[in-house]
């Protein structure tokens, strides 16, 4: 017998003992983010009830096994009527309540044996149930272990692509090629390690130190919806402008930034003049092509002594909160740009001495109006192509509105920035510009009659009288005042 023998006869009472572990995810403690695009930017939301379990060994990560369950009837957008269509219309909650991720091994591991504070990564191989029907799925993931004083979890990442077609969820057709087919979908779980049955088994210290508690986030899952775009414009294309200025000149620099997107980020689709006009507006609001700027022109307006409601002392602290804010450069713009930008805007600021007028940015955040939709809708027509059809048109930096797709709580919330809104790059529009009224015009407009709505909700039965006539209440009355 050699030496080694003893030491094997030692090691088997351990070897014995690893059996899997489970590792569980608390029913209600998750969360779920999802993003759709959608015609008027998108829409954003979160849910909650993941919930499931793992089972596996840290010496065998490869062999293990799960079910993960995602609670589709608790996600909200922040607007119920909206919320009630998507859960009702798309995913058919009443039907298909809940998606299924069932987990049956891991295969190509990194490494072999799961440690505190090393990353590990794998292929997660099983099948995801939703709809109704069931698909294989491959699922690239992260997995990090971690360990305090009494217990181990374990954070998993990864994303997969889920294509609605597989899956027979049903879109409407008039917002089939708006819609995109496939869902992005990127995930992040941490799960508790509870004791395998057999005890604990010791596992190597790893040489990276464990990752804090601090870093450790909630459960979450994110779902992404990706559209079907319009093809983008070249990122320096502009439109046509009648330049008052030469462009070896800064101001003439100057004046051809503040009609280029290429200012913001690199999601940007706004200039300076998607949100402004550059002339003098006590003319006239109307431009050459009939359409109203959203916010008030920067003619003369340079040589105030602040701006942004004092939030900004010179031009160019005003013009780089709205790169910032408007255009998706966190960073705020370039230095030389702004520079430019800003030389632009004193040469077009004939008064010295501007008068301070912020009664336009305090009036943009009202409360929502009463009587949404009991506007003109004909009159809405022409005021939605007056203040929304220079960004929202065909081949233009937002798609065309499309009547019947929207709600009217939704669309006063995006114009007046009302929480919960998600305008992204629109800003909110003052009532020095679209009065309560002309906005109540559009939402009818927009919102459109019962028979155009996109959206269509199953018709609620009615109780009937003892007669057999339909009783009188809401039900019996229920539609869209003009």
């Amino acid at each position: 017998m050699s030496w080694k023998t003893p030491l094997l006869l030692l090691l088997l009472p351990a070897l014995a003992i690893a059996e899997p572990r489970t590792w569980t995810l608390q029913k209600g403690s998750g969360r779920a983010r999802f993003r759709v695009e959608a015609p008027l930017d998108s829409i954003e939301g979160s849910a909650s009830g993941l919930s499931g379990e793992l089972r596996f060994d840290e010496a065998s990560w490869a062999e293990g096994s799960g079910k993960i369950l995602i609670d589709l009837r608790g996600f909200t957008t922040g607007l119920s009527l909206r919320d009630q269509d998507l859960r009702e219309q798309f995913f058919q909650v009443d039907r298909f309540p809940e998606a299924v991720l069932s987990i049956t091994r891991l295969e190509r591991p990194s490494q072999g044996l799961l440690v505190p504070g090393r990353d590990g990564q794998a292929d997660v191989v099983g099948t995801l149930s939703l709809h109704g029907k069931e698909q294989p799925v491959r699922i690239p993931v992260t997995v990090q272990l971690s360990e305090e004083t009494g217990h181990r979890d374990l954070r998993v990442t990864g994303s997969l692509d889920v294509a609605f077609v597989e899956y027979g969820i049903p879109r409407p057709a008039r917002l089939f090629l708006k819609l995109g087919s496939v869902a992005q979908v990127r995930f992040e779980a941490t799960f508790r390690g509870t004791p395998p049955a057999g005890g604990p088994v010791a596992l190597a210290a790893p040489e990276p130190t464990a990752v804090p508690a601090s870093a450790r986030t909630a459960p979450r899952l994110e779902l992404a919806v990706v559209v079907a775009r319009r093809p983008e414009k070249p990122k320096g294309q502009r439109a046509v402008v009648d330049w008052q200025f030469a462009f070896t000149t800064v101001e003439g620099r100057g004046e051809r930034l503040f009609h280029d997107p290429a200012v913001g980020g690199e999601q940007n689709a706004n200039s300076c003049a998607s949100c402004h006009a550059w002339r003098d507006e006590r003319t006239g609001l109307l431009d050459a092509l009939g359409h109203v700027a959203p916010n008030s022109s920067v003619w003369d307006s340079a040589r105030r002594p602040t701006f942004w409601r004092g939030f900004a002392d010179t031009v160019e602290q005003a013009t780089t909160l709205c790169v910032r804010r408007f255009m998706l450069r966190p960073g705020g713009a370039d230095p030389a740009q702004l520079g430019d930008l800003a030389a632009y805007l004193r040469r077009i600021s004939p008064n010295a001495a501007a008068p301070l007028d912020y009664a336009s940015l305090f009036l943009t955040r009202k409360t929502a109006i009463d009587r949404p939709t009991g506007g003109d809708a004909r009159r809405g027509a022409v005021l939605t192509e007056r203040h929304c059809g220079g960004c929202h048109a065909q081949g233009s930096i937002r798609p065309p509105l499309e009547v019947g797709l929207y709600e009217p709580d939704y669309l006063v919330a995006r114009v007046r920035w009302i929480a919960p809104h998600d305008a992204k790059q629109m800003p909110p529009m003052p009532m020095d510009r679209l009065t309560d009224s002309e906005l109540r015009d559009i939402v009818t407009h927009l919102v459109g009659t019962p028979d155009r709505r996109i959206f269509q909700r199953k018709p609620t039965v009615a109780p009937r009288t003892e007669r057999g006539t339909p009783a009188a209440g809401p039900l019996a009355t229920a539609g869209v005042s003009n």
